[in-house]
């Protein structure tokens, strides 16, 4: 990695080092701002919608992929119909996971996932990781 006295002396100006380096901090700034913060009652539904069949376990594994991934785009379990009928201890174990997964990650990683045994293995799979599975859901993060 160059230093800025290294840079100068390949002839890079002190004022294109001073660019590059306000560039980065703007860079990193707009990262931190613009991401996506995930509200806990959508993260509630979404894994409610992916995992209510899935136990404690499954709904925490998707608690973690949905954190790792950083967004609910994609996540089409969040409107899904049956969120809606689903009881009240339902809830309760979907907070419960959404909670536990910001301290942990059961899934080594993974950012997407899908259940298997209801949809088949999904396209974009091959050019995934599996990483985990649980039941009838099985994880994968970018190779």
């Amino acid at each position: 990695m160059s230093t800025i006295k290294d840079l100068i002396i390949k002839g890079v100006s002190m004022k294109t080092c001073y660019i590059l380096i306000i560039a980065i901090i703007f860079c990193l700034v707009h990262c931190l701002v613009y991401a996506e913060t995930i509200d806990q009652s959508s993260a509630v539904r979404a894994i409610i919608g992916e995992a209510s069949n899935q136990g404690y376990t499954g709904m925490l594994a998707v608690s973690c992929a949905i954190r790792n991934r950083g967004t609910l785009k994609g996540v089409y379990g969040l409107n899904a119909a049956h969120v809606s009928n689903e009881p009240q201890w339902v809830y309760d174990l979907a907070k419960k996971a959404w909670l536990q997964s910001e301290s942990t990650d059961i899934t080594g990683g993974a950012t997407h996932w899908e259940n298997v045994k209801a949809f088949g293995v999904p396209y974009w799979a091959g050019s995934m990781v599996q990483v985990y599975q649980y039941k009838d859901q099985v994880f994968y993060k970018e190779q």
